[in-house]
């Protein structure tokens, strides 16, 4: 049994940040895109596909991170969990970071 058994949106409201954060589910996110919220990347995904997106990542007790396609994106799809590979490009504010 974890902490997030049968949890309720009223209880995570109920919650201070620090009860939330020790609580959180990172499981969701893809161990490759960590650190890379905000910034632009290219990744070839494990069907041999290239895709380009700027890195997002959802809110809860089990976020995921999001394949946002731009800056003004209010939402989505889900990042897969794994790629091939992953190439950085840009910060937000769009200058090349060599990170």
């Amino acid at each position: 049994m974890n902490a997030l058994d049968g949890i309720t949106v009223q209880t995570w409201a109920a919650m201070t940040p620090a009860q939330r954060e020790s609580a959180r589910d990172n499981s969701g996110l893809s161990q490759q895109l960590i650190g890379f919220e905000g910034c632009r990347v290219e990744v070839l995904d494990m069907h041999d596909n290239v895709r380009r997106f700027q890195v997002g990542k959802s809110t809860g007790w089990k976020p995921c991170h999001l394949e946002l396609y731009n800056v003004r994106a209010m939402g989505g799809d889900p990042a897969d969990k794994e790629y091939k590979s992953v190439r950085f490009i840009s910060t937000p504010c769009g200058k090349l970071d060599r990170r």
